[in-house]
């Protein structure tokens, strides 16, 4: 005989409340549910993503894509201004050296 044990934890009242809505809407209900949940990952090798559901993994998708394109920016960002310091260097190294020159004629 399997032996069962009662789960308790806390969870936000209107959110238990939607959830059990949800589930019956599904056809089920949150127990049945969140065993079933528990059952598959039991099931799965654990990973570092494995405790987030789905949404959330999305909603890191995103975040990654959103944080990739800002380190692109960045990166275009941070060349074109070293390409700028460089002209200015070599433009002001041309200038001294003009000057150099008008120096030393006779």
């Amino acid at each position: 005989m399997i032996q069962k044990k009662l789960a308790t934890f806390r969870i936000d009242a209107d959110q238990w409340d939607a959830f059990q809505e949800w589930a019956r809407r599904s056809g089920t209900n949150a127990s049945a549910l969140l065993v079933n949940y528990i059952e598959q990952c039991l099931v799965s090798t654990p990973s570092r993503l494995s405790h987030f559901p789905d949404r959330m993994n999305k909603n890191l998708d995103k975040r990654l894509d959103s944080l990739e394109q800002r380190l692109l920016f960045l990166e275009t960002s941070l060349e074109a201004r070293i390409q700028y310091l460089v002209q200015q260097h070599i433009a002001t190294n041309h200038h001294q050296s003009l000057q150099k020159d008008e120096n030393n004629q006779p």
